[in-house]
């Protein structure tokens, strides 16, 4: 059978991060690196304000404005990521040719 898919290497966790902040072309990608910042941000906060005994109170408006960034940001690299892309056009071959 061809259509079978090829095992892939077991990757270590530094190249799975590596391909985590890579987009399909092999570019680093800003907008995963912007959801797992916010996403360490929101943990941290809702860690400070579940141990510390010293209430803070943590504006709930930059909390939400947090949870926005990071929820657009896993969002639109999922979207890049895993949608179809057109074929690129192939090149003409008869550009310079005096018959078109």
């Amino acid at each position: 059978m061809t259509g079978k898919l090829k095992p892939r290497k077991p990757q270590s966790f530094i190249e799975w991060l590596r391909e985590l902040f890579t987009d399909e072309r092999g570019a680093t990608s800003v907008k995963p690196l912007i959801a797992v910042i916010g996403a360490l941000f929101l943990c941290a906060t809702m860690l400070i304000e579940a141990l510390s005994k010293i209430d803070l109170k943590i504006s709930e408006t930059l909390i939400n404005a947090v949870m926005i960034i990071t929820s657009v940001g896993m969002g639109a690299d999922t979207v890049d990521k895993y949608s179809v892309k057109p074929p690129a056009d192939p090149e003409p071959t008869n550009v310079g040719d005096p018959a078109l």
